[in-house]
């Protein structure tokens, strides 16, 4: 048996999916969307079976709505959507019966794609003397066979199919939404079934297993703070494919949403669902793709942008590109100056650099290079910042983990900006002190900064960060730098040394992987050129 896959457009859903829904060839595939009232399983479903649709593959998209009127949907897709009139004309054809809107995308003519968006009637509330046909599950069947005798039919979603049950002839109208399930595969039509979360104990619904799903995907909200909920998802089952496990959170965009200027919980790529992997599952996703071959660290020593850093390592060693650096700041210390000239000498190599700051935004940046003679390459005209530099101030937010690595991952890689991608390759993050505290959905900061570490090895980029520590009395440290120690190649603490001329700005290396280097303090001179 060989499979086929059906790649939703969807971004995150189909990393999540290991690059989208895998479904035997000689088939179609079938997902069950399920979750609690308001949770987006509309939302996910109707961009699913559109985007697909406007992937230009000519036939038939069946779109069936018990709540919905095809004139509100239409509207939401074009008034909230971008994408859905982004690069393709879309027009209305004529309307012939008043629960049914049928759209055409692309050129004028009859193998144009089309997307025919129909609200059944629930069965249960239609009366008899409702006038017009009952748009139930029998009707729905026949439909999808009348369609197919004009035009291939791609794809149908039925939302929400619990409505269309009724209690009288509950039986009957249960086998046959599974005998629809059984016909789309048969004929080979994608299927999307939207369900409401019911208590396990309710037998008055379907199960997934009962309709044989490929896909099982739940929606829901979860309490990550006090009295904040976020939008949840979970891969309950995937039939025929390796998936990342666990649960992801998810947003919805509107209209004209973009996140080019800095992350956060209301910036996005576009418009739509935005889905970003748990960071377990990211790291997952880089291992994988990297098939676990790492880039290797280099053999010479990189610049670090200041001579006397440079003086402490012996014998012409050094940390190399693709090595991760820490920078421990005692109060008072210039770390953030020194994270800006590690790029800066970057920038006038012809590299493209990230400043990413949770401490200062980008026009306290700005001012600092204006300043500063040593920064003068982060600069271009008119005072902006040069083009090869970039800078991200990140706003506290409640924003999941994924949501955060994932964003910083993509902005490494050049993504988030106007035209082709321009990756990076030397990154400083300023400053991940108590990251938690400023973004309340970062639980386990450890292990966010350690993977975020190993998602930039795989990217090929050279990463400093910037923590704040503790006052220290005298040259000797006043605090443990074990955690450091354990995820850095490079541990580096700012401190002053104090005796009776005062206080002497200085620096001790405590580890560097593979170099040899002074173990005592060594006097620093900020501005030294």
């Amino acid at each position: 048996m060989s499979f086929a896959t059906l790649q939703t457009g969807i971004d995150g859903l189909d990393g999540i999916l290991g690059g989208g829904i895998r479904y035997p060839d000689d088939a179609a595939a079938f997902a069950c969307i399920a979750g609690g009232p308001g949770t987006g399983k509309t939302m996910l479903a109707l961009e699913m079976v559109v985007r697909a649709w406007l992937s230009g593959e000519a036939g038939t998209y069946l779109y069936y709505s018990v709540e919905h009127t095809p004139d509100s949907i239409e509207k939401k897709l074009a008034f909230d959507f971008d994408w859905f009139q982004s690069g393709v004309e879309v027009r209305a054809e004529p309307r012939e019966v008043p629960n049914k809107l049928v759209l055409r995308a692309g050129p004028d003519d009859a193998d144009a794609p089309t997307m025919v968006l129909t609200q059944a009637n629930p069965a249960a509330l239609t009366s008899n003397s409702s006038r017009g046909a009952t748009v139930d599950i029998e009707w729905i069947l026949a439909e999808i066979e009348n369609h197919r005798r004009v035009a291939p039919v791609r794809m149908v979603v039925i939302d929400n199919v619990g409505l269309l049950l009724t209690d009288l002839e509950y039986f009957e109208k249960r086998a046959m939404l599974l005998e629809t399930r059984r016909r789309l595969l048969d004929e080979k039509i994608h299927g999307v079934f939207v369900m409401e979360e019911a208590h396990p104990r309710d037998l008055r619904l379907p199960s997934a297993e009962e309709f044989s799903t490929d896909l099982m995907l739940h929606l829901a909200f979860r309490e990550e703070a006090t009295n904040f909920m976020v939008r949840a998802i979970e891969i309950r089952k995937a039939r025929h494919q390796y998936y990342y496990r666990g649960v992801h959170h998810f947003s919805i965009a509107g209209r004209g949403i973009t996140r080019d200027v800095y992350l956060g919980a209301r910036n996005e790529r576009g418009p739509g669902i935005h889905i970003y992997p748990s960071v377990a599952a990211q790291l997952s996703m880089a291992r994988d793709e990297a098939q676990f071959s790492v880039p290797p660290r280099g053999d010479a020593p990189i610049d670090l942008g200041h001579p006397d850093l440079q003086r402490a390592f012996l014998e012409g060693s050094g940390p190399t590109a693709r090595s991760s650096t820490i920078l421990l700041g005692e109060p008072g210390t210039r770390a953030t100056y020194l994270a800006l000239r590690f790029l800066a000498c970057a920038v006038e190599a012809g590299e493209r650099a990230l400043f990413v700051s949770t401490r200062e935004d980008r026009d306290a940046i700005r001012r600092i290079c204006q300043r500063e003679p040593a920064l003068s390459a982060c600069l271009g005209e008119e005072g902006k910042f040069a083009e090869g530099f970039r800078v991200v101030y990140l706003h506290p937010e409640f924003i999941s983990a994924g949501k955060f690595t994932w964003d910083l991952i993509r902005l490494v890689q050049g993504g988030h900006a106007d035209g082709a991608p321009r990756p990076v390759t030397r990154m400083a993050f300023d400053n991940v002190y108590n990251l938690h505290e400023r973004f309340p959905l970062i639980r386990d900061q450890r292990f966010v900064i350690a993977a975020i570490l190993d998602m930039l090895r795989y990217e090929g980029v050279t990463p400093l960060f910037v923590d704040m520590v503790p006052a220290s009395a005298s040259a000797a440290t006043s605090f443990d730098p074990s955690t450091y120690l354990v995820g850095f190649d490079n541990v580096v603490q700012l401190l002053f040394e104090r005796d009776e001329a005062g206080a002497r700005p200085c620096f001790r290396v405590f580890k560097s992987v593979g170099n040899d280097f002074v173990t005592e303090p060594v006097s620093i001179e900020w501005r030294r050129s």
